[in-house]
């Protein structure tokens, strides 16, 4: 266990100083000194009958506790001071190199498949935005659940064969099929988790992670295509998965809610910036993706 910063753990910072073992002999010595004085009886009774005795003893106090406060202020000068300071950032040093390698580790040993459709195909295409070398992705432009059921869950297990790795599951689906005027988001929300759940059934030692379906600007697409998609459909979807997710038993299976976390800007109020594409790749990477 990594000890805690000087400041917050006095004694520690005591202990740890330059030559405080010097003090503490030294203490130690007066300590045994005094000890045998008071086991005789004949110097108490020298000293009480001399007055002049007992000032110089209560002088002599007096110099000792003044010196063990200078001495005691004199440790704790930075320029002497090197103990706690070096052993705390020694230990720093260690918990980091631990926790790189052991980051560095899982990073080599996992892999993370991304499915989506255009929004995470622009990602991919998307030269410019720096995409970790662990990341893989399933995405094809349009794409609604007959895709991902028939097309793109059998590219995952075939990804999956290969037992090398550990795999992290992200799955962004749905916008596009909140085109459909039949879906208001809910029913086809269900259909999806169905899916989502056999695959976290399946595949018990992979994580799977739900992004929600993010936000749309209903105004620009408008202008652009006809259009069925609303924020109240997308909001309905999100809202539905997150109910089926709390009554899973399933404990391999997350929901991330980049809707609430991330700023969305949007160039055609379908598909988003470059930079909030950076935004979400950095999101599943870093606060998503459980490695």
């Amino acid at each position: 266990m990594i000890l805690k910063f000087c400041d917050d753990n006095f004694l520690f910072y005591i202990t740890h100083t330059k030559y405080f073992d010097i003090l503490c002999y030294f203490v130690i010595f007066l300590l045994i000194a005094l000890f045998i004085l008071v086991q005789k009886n004949d110097f108490i009774e020298k000293v009480k009958k001399s007055k002049f005795k007992m000032f110089f003893i209560i002088l002599f106090s007096g110099f000792f506790v003044g010196f063990l406060i200078f001495l005691f202020a004199w440790l704790l000068n930075k320029d002497t001071f090197n103990g706690c300071s070096t052993r705390y950032y020694q230990n720093i040093y260690f918990k980091t190199e631990s926790t790189i390698n052991e980051t560095v580790n899982n990073l080599k040993n996992s892999k993370v498949i991304i499915v989506g459709d255009s929004r995470m195909e622009r990602i991919v295409d998307d030269e410019s935005i720096n995409i970790p070398s662990n990341f893989t992705f399933v995405a094809k432009s349009s794409m609604k659940i007959n895709w991902f059921k028939n097309t793109a869950l059998s590219r995952v297990r075939k990804i999956l064969t290969n037992d090398k790795y550990k795999y992290h599951i992200v799955i962004n689906m749905g916008v596009n099929d909140l085109d459909e005027e039949q879906y208001n988001g809910d029913e086809i929300a269900s259909e999806y988790f169905e899916l989502y759940n056999n695959l976290a059934k399946k595949y018990s030692t992979s994580k799977i992670y739900i992004l929600s379906v993010n936000p749309i600007n209903e105004d620009m697409i408008n202008e652009r295509w006809h259009n069925g998609r609303t924020t109240k459909k997308v909001k309905a979807f999100n809202s539905t998965i997150k109910k089926e997710l709390d009554n899973s038993e399933l404990n391999n299976i997350y929901y991330c809610d980049s809707y609430n976390t991330l700023d969305f800007k949007t160039d055609d109020g379908l598909h988003y910036t470059r930079d909030t594409n950076r935004d979400i790749i950095n999101y599943i990477a870093n606060k998503c993706v459980k490695f």
